[in-house]
């Protein structure tokens, strides 16, 4: 079985606010900022992914609330396949009792310096849900001392690096040292999207141990070059040498670790409504 921890959905048109000329020159403007549920289900089907973390695209310029709504109603519709996460923001109790299973803050493009973030993490924490996060990484430890900063507000809360924490989109740059950084903290896991580098994958695990690195795809990003960017990130993850029961470690079982509190705590609040 196949899980994927890292994809978004969207529409262009919950893009409210014009995005600037010089943002759009970022990597990530590659590729639309649109991916509707159907596309994301398609894709899952065609390479056998039974489940995705799912959140939407994370922009100063999105209406967050609508963005999140279709994220959840994704859910809705396939309970069985959409794990919805919502935005970071000053309402995580708000989208927590909506049923979000977990949130995605993107330190780059949202721009989350806007919110209360030391509140947010704690808040998530406090619901026993974990924070998936896309940080800078212009240094080769910048990614460590910043969850390092968010575990000191909030030190139970579980946090999932985005990318592996690396710089460059689709290479390992800045990967180890972030990692060797981080690895005495056993509730921060990593995500494996867009390094495409099996022997990184490799040493990802040598480096955090088999339990901590989850299998990830940033789908649909990579659009631009790739037909199928999942398909090629799951042949990343292929390459790695992995003995199979790392592989379904990586592929699954890591990440349903990760998020049985935040499985437990929606069974409670089902429960009490």
């Amino acid at each position: 079985m196949m899980i994927d921890a890292h994809t978004h959905i969207g529409l262009k048109s919950f893009i409210v606010k014009p995005i600037s000329e010089e943002k759009l020159k970022r990597p990530a403007f590659r590729d639309p900022m649109e991916n509707p549920l159907e596309k994301l289900i398609a894709h899952m089907d065609a390479n056998q992914v039974a489940r995705a973390v799912t959140f939407a695209y994370p922009l100063e310029e999105v209406d967050a609330t609508l963005a999140n709504d279709y994220v959840l109603n994704a859910h809705r519709l396939f309970p069985a396949r959409i794990i919805p996460f919502a935005l970071v923001g000053d309402d995580v109790e708000t989208w927590v009792a909506r049923g979000a299973w977990g949130f995605k803050e993107q330190d780059i493009l949202q721009t989350p310096e806007r919110f209360d973030l030391p509140r947010a993490y704690r808040a998530i924490a406090d619901a026993g849900l974990p924070l998936l996060i896309h940080l800078r990484s212009r240094t080769p430890t910048m990614v460590a001392e910043r969850v390092k900063e968010i575990l000191r507000d909030a030190p139970a809360l579980r946090v999932i690096v985005a990318h592996l924490g690396r710089n460059t989109p689709n290479t390992r740059e800045h990967v180890e040292e972030n990692m060797l950084a981080l690895r005495e903290h056993a509730n921060v896991w990593f995500e494996t999207s867009t390094v495409r580098d099996p022997g990184m994958i490799a040493r990802a695990i040598e480096i955090v141990g088999e339990d901590r690195v989850v299998f990830g795809s940033d789908f649909p990003f990579n659009s631009y070059q790739d037909a199928d960017p999942l398909a090629k990130e799951i042949e990343t993850i292929a390459r790695a040498g992995l003995s199979p029961r790392i592989a379904d470690k990586v592929l699954s079982q890591n990440l349903l670790a990760c998020l049985a509190n935040a499985a437990r705590a929606k069974e409670g609040r089902a429960q009490q409504n």
